[in-house]
Order: structure tokens, then sequence, then C-alpha cells
């Protein structure tokens, strides 16, 4: 306990805090790479997001959505391991989303007016040269690790891991020959502010998965969660994108989900959908739908 308070103190130096002023400090999340602290400055309130384990890209994310104008919560300070934030909870402007907000058609376009700045802000950032740390979810897909895939996850024998390491180069080729854009790939409600005042307004948040892709791809990620009120109201807004890469990043997107899957001591519950995809033959369409395409 010592040692955490004493390296908790260094991370509140780091920000530009003095410990001694630091009032109501209280821990609010705990996750498996970062902690959520909530406390006060004078009267000042804010949110405290620290990775133990050392420095993440999520700062570096946050200044570099900063310097593209996409929304984001308010950065007060940062340092490599860790982001000073304003707090959602004492924000005249905005408030933490619920579950029962994704039901709602108003938070559909507010959701697609952010994905719009992001991957209109992602796509002129690609064209400049996107820093190297932004890499693409496929990067570490190879005919390897495709192969290694069923017995990591405790999948029988298919003719699909054969065929799709056959055709991962191409189809990795395929994808990067489209114009790529920033993707946040984590969209849930947890994740998400709303302005507290109509019009309604959205920011997403947490971007410790930032990394570059498709706009089909991260606008698939969106839906699954929203309601189907809300995802249509999203669809309307965004407006139209391109049905090859709904082609493409339908193979892609399973072999990805699993290859992250593959990585963690169990299988969590948001693979769950993709171990279907293999044992019901989905897979291989998608596979050979995105082929046919090229």
């Amino acid at each position: 306990m010592q040692d955490h308070a004493a390296a908790l103190e260094s991370v509140l130096r780091k920000l530009g805090l003095d410990p001694l002023e630091v009032r109501d400090l209280a821990l609010i999340n705990r996750g498996p790479r970062s902690r959520l602290y909530r406390l006060r400055v004078g009267a000042q309130r804010s949110a405290l997001k620290w990775f133990p384990e050392g420095a993440t890209h999520e700062p570096q994310a946050y200044i570099l959505l900063g310097a593209l104008r996409v929304p984001t919560l308010t950065l007060l300070a940062h340092s490599d391991d860790a982001l000073l934030l304003e707090d959602l909870e004492a924000s005249l402007s905005w408030r933490s989303a619920d579950e029962g907000d994704l039901r709602q058609r108003e938070t559909g376009r507010a959701v697609a007016e952010w994905y719009q700045f992001l991957h209109l802000a992602g796509r002129d950032l690609v064209v400049r040269g996107a820093p190297d740390w932004l890499q693409p979810p496929w990067k570490d897909l190879s005919a390897e690790a495709i192969l290694s895939l069923p017995d990591r996850l405790g999948l029988g024998r298919s003719p699909v891991w054969r065929l799709a390491a056959e055709h991962i180069e191409l189809l990795k080729a395929a994808v990067e020959a489209r114009p790529l854009t920033l993707n946040h790939r984590d969209f849930y409600w947890t994740n998400l502010a709303l302005s507290r005042v109509a019009p309604r307004k959205a920011i997403v948040f947490d971007y410790h998965l930032l990394r570059l892709g498709l706009m089909w791809s991260d606008c698939r990620n969106v839906l699954t969660s929203l309601g189907p009120a809300a995802a249509e109201a999203f669809l309307e807004s965004y407006g139209e994108v391109d049905p090859r890469e709904k082609l493409l990043d339908g193979p892609l997107s399973v072999l990805e989900a699993l290859q992250n899957a593959a990585e963690l001591p169990s299988v969590p519950r948001w693979a769950l959908g993709a171990l279907a995809d293999v044992r019901s033959g989905r897979l291989a369409a998608l596979l050979e739908e995105a082929l046919a395409s090229l």
C-alpha cells in the first residue's frame, strides 16, 4: 500500500499537482490496465486516469485528437502514464451516458456526427502521414498466426483456417489500398458523454484502442451497441459507406477478434460472436465473398 501511495503521489506531481492540496481522492474504477480516480484541488473537480503498468498511447491520442480538432473531454494535464481530465459529474456541459441513451434516435445522430469528425480528420491525417504508433489492427495477422488459432482457442479443425491463411496477405493489401482513417474501435455507453442541453451532442472517449482502419469498421463497431432506432438514425446521419469496405471488413474483423482473444487467459464475452462465426460457417462465407470482390 505504501508503494502504491508513493507511486500515485509521483503521478500527481508529474501532472503538476501538489499532493498536499489534493482532496476527496477516490478510486472509482479499476480496469486491467488503468485506474480511474476522482479528485478535487480547490474548487476544481477532475478525473485522473492512471496507467500503472507504464506508458500507453492514450495520452498521445488525446494530444493528436486535440490537434485535429476532434471533440474530446477537456484535457487538463498529461504525462506518459496518466491523464487529468474534466470530471463529467461536475461538468456543466456534459454528462455521462447511460444504457438507455443508446436506444434514442437523437443519440444515434449525435454519435454519427462525432464519428464524422473523427473519420474526416483521420483521412486527412493519413494523407499527411500518421504517426508510427497508429498501427492497423490487422498488422499481426499472418498465415502462421491464423493457423495457430484453432489450438489456442479450442476450435476444431476446419478448411476455413487454410483458406484464411492462404489469402490473408491479399486481404490485407486490399484493405490498405482503400482510404484509411482513424478508428476508435471501442464504442459503448460507458465511453460516451452527451450534452446536457439540446441539440444533443456527443463525445466518445477512451482512446486506448485508437488505430488506423476503414470507416465502415468503426461504424460496424458502433452499430453493435446501438438500439434499432438509434442505429437507424446513426446510418441516416453518417451517410453512405463504400460497400467494398463492408466486404473486406467482414472476415478481417472476425479474424482480428479471434487473434485478440487468443492472447488472453480465457475467451472474453466480446469474442463469443467470432467463435460462433467459425462454428456456423459464417467466417468461411465472409472470406469467400471478400475474395470474390477482389
